[in-house]
């Protein structure tokens, strides 16, 4: 892709449609979805906005870490979200989206999906989906969250980076058959009005029910990895602050946060 400011890249072709309730453009190829809706919320668009991309170019994850997709394959999108919450309760909506995209897959697919702390969603111990979160900030308050995440759905095994198969998956390996990208925002739109409703009204304690449901993290024996040093304990609960709470081998409780740290189990 030829280089091009993120202003010029939200003006390219791009189909706009509405569905339930949402307002989604959809573009070919771009950078970064999230780069793109940032763009829009600067320019006031709406809460609930989804940004798509049939490919991305410099796709990141958590940690700067790149993130790559064949076109067509994944489902691209970043959503615009100005939530009528409290600004520190802004890192739990990384959380949220994380229960959302679980139980999408969950529902359209039937594969147990299930979270790996802080935002990775894992269906037989390898990574089929990750999301990232970025704010802006105002003084005390926020002016906007981009929660941008990337599904593989109907990548084949040779689609994967060679150092990522054993580690990586799609829905369509683990399924044994194409499934509709459809479907897929169809049922996250429903989930995601479903859950942060519930969120903004009952707040932490409706997240961490959900999140306890549906992770792969607790209870575990990890490895905590933060700055120069290496950690080792039981990963017990999650904080307000989208934490992880790990009992360290003397007994302690110790919060950690995404932004921080890397997480591993323990084998």
């Amino acid at each position: 892709m030829e280089h091009r400011s993120i202003e010029e890249e939200a003006c390219l072709p791009h189909k706009h449609i509405s569905l339930l309730g949402k307002e989604i453009y959809l573009y070919r190829e771009l950078t970064s979805t999230n780069s793109v809706a940032r763009q829009m919320a600067v320019s006031g668009a709406a809460e609930g906005t989804i940004v798509m991309s049939r490919s991305q170019s410099a796709g990141r994850g958590r940690m700067r870490r790149e993130w790559h997709c064949p076109p067509g394959k994944g489902l691209l999108l970043s959503m615009i979200l100005r939530p009528q919450i409290s600004v520190q309760f802004v890192p739990q909506l990384t959380l949220l989206t994380a229960v959302v995209v679980a139980e999408t897959i969950k529902i359209v697919t039937g594969c147990a999906a299930g979270i790996k702390w802080p935002n990775d969603i894992f269906i037989n111990d390898k990574k089929v989906c990750g999301i990232l979160a970025e704010s802006s900030f105002s003084k005390s308050n926020f002016e906007y969250i981009i929660i941008g995440l990337g599904i593989n759905v109907n990548l084949g095994i040779h689609h994967l980076p060679s150092d990522c198969q054993k580690t990586s998956t799609s829905l369509s390996l683990e399924l044994g058959e194409n499934v509709s990208r459809v479907k897929l925002l169809k049922q996250f739109i429903i989930s995601w009005d479903e859950h942060i409703r519930g969120f903004v009204k009952a707040g932490h304690p409706y997240l961490r029910d959900k999140w306890i449901k549906n992770n792969v993290t607790l209870g575990e024996n990890v490895i905590v990895n933060k700055d120069d040093s290496c950690l080792h304990g039981l990963a017990v609960d999650i904080s307000e602050n989208g934490g992880l709470i790990v009992r360290l081998a003397d007994g302690s409780l110790q919060e950690f946060l995404a932004k921080d740290v890397s997480i591993r189990k323990r084998f």
